[in-house]
């Protein structure tokens, strides 16, 4: 496609998915792009065990909790194509690791949209469904204009300030301190103070490119895969399996390992794929 692709990819305890996305985007999205930077963001224990793979840089840091974590992984890998990008990166996706698109050329269709229209952030609504409002920018994948992040400072986002400024809504209205209201919020701030006004969504909406194929991403109408882009994001690696093998291409051991798995217990520590969470005593 010509430009190199910067990937950003953060990770705390989904160690497989991080190597095998590191295995798409070096063997997959390269082929595609000019060459991919590859960012590696890593909050985990030391007793994950976890090893560099196929990264240009692996930045590791401590956790500091599950939004502030999350915030900071980005921060830190967002700072480094600032200072350290490759000349030839302008736009970077940012992914969590378990938040696979195996669809290369549905990556390429919302770059080449965002470079022939000039947008400069492409997320999906967190908690809405075009064509309602957006309630909240996608975090666990989206891609940024990295030489309009530069100006705009959008990134790093300042989250303790926002769950400062904000905490006593938050504690009124009983919700969670959400990164990805964070984001949206600091987006608008920044509309508000360059353009005038009642043009500020105006702009707003020439600048964005909004994802609506996995729309809502969290809410009682999630849906964790979304096949049809080829967008693979749920805990459970059964899916991603299937489609590491419809998609038929040698990747990497990592990959292999999982494609050829008849027991998957192994996968991500062996976590508990599909997650249990209190649920409130009533009476």
């Amino acid at each position: 496609m010509g430009n190199k692709l910067g990937h950003l990819i953060y990770t705390y305890n989904n160690l497989d998915d991080a190597y095998i996305q590191q295995e798409l985007s070096k063997k997959l999205y390269a082929q595609q792009f000019g060459g991919v930077q590859l960012v590696h963001a890593y909050d985990g224990k030391p007793e994950f065990g976890y090893k560099k793979y196929l990264e240009d840089e692996l930045i590791t840091i401590d956790n500091p909790g599950h939004f502030r974590g999350a915030t900071a992984l980005i921060n830190t890998g967002l700072n480094y194509f600032m200072e350290h990008g490759d000349p030839e990166v302008q736009y970077v996706l940012v992914a969590a690791s378990d938040s696979w698109l195996l669809n290369v050329g549905y990556l390429e269709k919302i770059i080449a949209t965002m470079q022939s229209e000039n947008r400069v952030l492409a997320a999906s609504s967190w908690f809405s469904a075009y064509p309602q409002e957006m309630r909240g920018f996608s975090t666990d994948f989206f891609i940024i204009d990295i030489t309009w992040n530069r100006e705009a400072k959008l990134f790093p986002l300042g989250y303790d300030a926002f769950v400062k400024k904000f905490e006593d809504v938050l504690a009124l209205n009983g919700e969670f301190p959400f990164m990805e209201r964070a984001v949206q919020y600091y987006f608008q701030k920044y509309l508000m103070a360059n353009y005038e006004d009642y043009s500020a969504k105006h702009h707003g909406n020439e600048l964005m490119l909004r994802i609506t194929s996995r729309e809502p991403v969290d809410g009682d109408q999630r849906a964790y895969n979304r096949e049809e882009i080829g967008l693979f994001t749920a805990p459970d690696p059964a899916p991603k399996q299937a489609a590491l093998k419809a998609l038929g291409i040698e990747l990497g051991p990592h990959s292999k390992k999982l494609v050829e798995a008849t027991d998957l217990s192994y996968y991500n520590l062996g976590r508990d794929w599909q997650g249990t969470y209190p649920v409130m005593a009533t009476i």
